[in-house]
């Protein structure tokens, strides 16, 4: 009988997958990170026997290689993808006995041209198979195709409407389903707001996929909805296609202010308040970036730093500054020096402190006054609900885009509810040396407020 072990990165918004039969097991998908699945296989007694990866991904590095070497088994990789290390080159319709398991390979290309599913089935039990759809089929949606390059967008975006189409055909309706991203992920195409449940058949009433008849029409919506997707994305595929080493760190150096500040001044360390907003807006070090460690801490530093500067991170523990570099080592940025706590840095190169507001303190105390409001969404978020007067620039645009703002007046900044407001607020007071207002609330109640003002 099989069962599954899932293994989510909520950074990332992304999930591995363990599928065992109670003594065997086949990897999917795993992050760099590894002791995390050498952990669980080894709590429940499992023997792995092959890891496998959908695709070279382009959201994070993955450990598959290295997992795979580390437990002496097959690395499965779908035959046309050109890689630089030795695995198991897989075929379309190949079908592998691993245990009491029968692993069915699926060519289903649109997120990356040489994507590959593993439908995995125990031909003992009558159960529905599981499909392990990686970037293909999605809950509510399918993998994005505008990754590998703008040429190859419209066709990829044909192509994942045929391998869904395939997935329809081709397996049963109670079919499990699931994919690796899709949960926050930027590697997740828009979606329905129709919740499935887990299954083919669900999918097939939800699905967005699935409501478009024709490959042409699918793609002509599908390649319309696109938000940028994190620069990082582009060192991803490089770095899984050699064979990445695995992600440990075990502890993490504490510097003092000496050395932080040899690193800021010889080598162009970014140094990073890792706390809460509030604490970093209440008071951070000059100079410093401010990124909250939360869910979407790699995802808006790592589209904004440059691989191969060094970091520093800021921080009132090593516990929470060993997570934000493990989240960071997952996107292939390794730089992380060390940590060091705020205060005495503070007391070395002084304090700065942004005025934090709700979107009620907004319209109280500047919505009449001569003020420039910059609005970092994504401009999906910005179509789908305006804020008059502001101006739109995504974050990740903000160092390329700055001088389109007038910074000549008060800068008021908000984003959908405060993360990215207070990060590219420090950035802007750290680079351009004004000090903006953060509007740490949600948009929608800003809408709201302005809509009744109108």
């Amino acid at each position: 009988m099989l069962d599954l072990i899932i293994v989510p990165t909520l950074e990332l918004g992304d999930r591995s997958y363990i599928v065992h039969d109670g003594r065997r097991a086949i990897v999917i998908d795993p992050q760099r990170d590894i002791d995390r699945m050498l952990a669980i296989l080894a709590e429940r007694g499992l023997e792995a026997v092959a890891v496998g990866d959908t695709h070279m991904h382009n959201d994070y590095v993955t450990g598959g290689y290295a997992l795979a070497k580390e437990l002496d088994v097959d690395y499965l990789v779908f035959e046309g993808e050109q890689v630089h290390f030795e695995r198991r080159a897989v075929a379309d319709r190949e079908v592998l006995r691993l245990g009491d398991m029968e692993v069915t390979v699926l060519h289903t290309p649109g997120h990356t041209p040489t994507h590959i599913s593993f439908v995995v089935r125990d031909p003992a039990d009558d159960r529905p198979p599981v499909l392990l759809s990686g970037g293909s089929l999605l809950y509510g949606s399918v993998g994005r195709t505008d990754l590998i390059s703008p040429e190859a967008t419209y066709g990829l975006a044909k192509d994942q409407w045929h391998s869904a189409q395939r997935f329809a055909t081709e397996l049963p309706g109670p079919t499990i389903l699931m994919p690796t991203h899709g949960f926050g992920s930027f590697c997740s195409s828009v979606s329905v707001e129709e919740a499935g449940d887990s299954t083919l058949d669900g999918e097939k009433r939800v699905n967005i996929v699935y409501k478009y008849d024709s490959a042409e029409s699918f793609a002509d919506m599908l390649v319309a909805t696109y938000d940028p997707f994190p620069a990082y994305y582009r060192h991803m595929g490089p770095a899984n296609v050699s064979g990445p080493a695995p992600l440990r760190i075990d502890s993490l150096p504490k510097l003092d202010v000496a050395q932080v500040t040899e690193l800021r001044d010889h080598h162009e360390a970014a140094v990073v308040d890792i706390r809460p907003r509030k604490q970093s807006l209440e008071g951070r070090p000059a100079g410093t970036l401010a990124f909250e460690y939360s869910n979407v801490f790699s995802t808006y530093l790592g589209w904004l730093h440059h691989y191969g500067r060094p970091i520093v991170l800021v921080s009132s523990d090593e516990a929470t500054a060993r997570e934000a570099a493990l989240s960071l080592g997952r996107i292939g940025i390794d730089e992380v020096r060390g940590w060091i706590e705020p205060e005495p840095l503070m007391d070395a190169w002084g304090v700065e402190r942004l005025e934090r507001i709700s979107w009620q303190e907004y319209v109280q105390q500047y919505r009449g006054s001569d003020h420039t409001l910059l609005d970092l969404r994504n401009p999906s978020e910005a179509r789908a609900l305006p804020i008059p007067g502001a101006i739109q620039i995504p974050i990740y645009f903000l160092p390329n885009q700055i001088d389109e703002v007038a910074t000549d007046r008060t800068v008021v900044v908000h984003c959908a509810g405060g993360y990215r407001a207070a990060a590219g607020a420090a950035w802007l007071s750290a680079n351009k040396h004004i000090r903006p207002v953060v509007i740490d609330d949600g948009a929608d109640v800003g809408a709201q407020l302005l809509a009744a003002q109108s």
